[in-house]
């Protein structure tokens, strides 16, 4: 059964037929439903994506890069908001999301089958992805990445740090620690943003930005005798509570703490003095840009705004 069998059935043109199965398509309410009705009658399901996509040079699908593990990736809330944001921008349309693991190789990325990609988080693998879709002419935005000039809706990594450390300047802590992301341009930026204002500060490096990661990073840091922890993310900060308040220490009598992200963590009842930046907003903005590129419009190189929160876990240096 065709397309044409159809068309022939609801008294329709073949390019009709064709317009009843797309969206915003110029077709009647009325036409699109007579079209639909005989389609069902005769057990068409619609035209095959594959042939579309040959007819038009387009996939209809946007990949987003994420951690290599899901498990890992989805209690990633940064992850989970900026896919929010690129569900939003997408879902108007006929345009799918396609997950890409961080470790794929150059050989799979060569031959992924998508229109455009939207980079979310912290990918160590970022330059590989943007030089290879480079190479197809395929345009790639990053979200919550540091703002660069090749595609980006993201933050001022450095200077959003900056207003930590003068805020823990103005508590009077000279005695600071940090806890880094995993490496990368995001985790760059905000050690140089806290050592540029603490020199010399111990940090302790991480290989996720994650509770238990944050919990094991925080003991040579208060084993120093720090009086404050700047950390990374928001799920890092959380672990490095949990560890302060493990060995009877008081948050922020003893020691104070610091996030980035203003997220929400399930479980975590205290207040972060965190860096609040548009999740959500930086995912939709981002995937709205890969799909303006694909007519024609310049990559966006923006920065976003973000806010200094002032939560319960800092206080005056004891």
């Amino acid at each position: 059964m065709t397309l044409v069998h159809v068309a022939e059935a609801a008294g329709v043109s073949l390019s009709t037929a064709s317009h009843a199965f797309g969206v915003d398509k110029p077709i009647s309410e009325a036409t699109r439903a007579r079209v639909l009705a005989a389609a069902a009658e005769l057990g068409y399901e619609g035209p095959d994506p594959r042939a579309r996509s040959l007819r038009s040079g387009r996939t209809d699908i946007v990949g987003v890069q994420i951690d290599d593990e899901a498990r890992r990736a989805f209690r990633d809330p940064v992850i989970i908001g900026i896919l929010d944001g690129v569900s939003a921008a997408v879902a108007p349309g006929n345009t799918s999301v396609l997950l890409i693991p961080d470790s794929v190789p150059e050989e799979r990325l060569r031959a992924l089958p998508v229109d455009g990609v939207v980079a979310a988080g912290c990918s160590v693998n970022l330059d590989l992805l943007r030089e290879v879709m480079e190479r197809r002419d395929v345009p790639v935005v990053t979200a919550g990445n540091q703002v660069d000039d090749r595609g980006c809706i993201g933050v001022e990594n450095r200077a959003a740090t900056r207003l930590l450390t003068d805020h823990l300047r103005g508590l009077g802590h000279r005695e600071v620690g940090v806890v880094r992301l995993p490496p990368g341009t995001v985790e760059a930026a905000r050690t140089d943003g806290a050592l540029s204002a603490y020199p010399g500060a111990p940090t302790v490096a991480t290989s996720d930005t994650a509770i238990d990661e944050g919990f094991r990073a925080a003991g040579p840091l208060l084993d120093a005798g720090v009086s404050a922890v700047i950390a990374q993310s928001d799920l890092l900060a959380v672990g490095v509570v949990r560890a302060a308040e493990s060995r009877g220490l008081r948050v922020p009598e003893d020691v104070s703490v610091v996030g980035f992200d203003g997220i929400r963590v399930d479980g975590f009842t205290r207040a972060l003095t965190t860096i609040r930046q548009p999740i959500v907003e930086m995912g939709r903005m981002a995937a709205e840009a890969v799909l303006a590129a694909l007519d024609g419009a310049p990559l966006p190189n923006r920065a976003m705004d973000v806010q200094f929160v002032r939560g319960d876990t800092t206080g005056p240096a004891p």
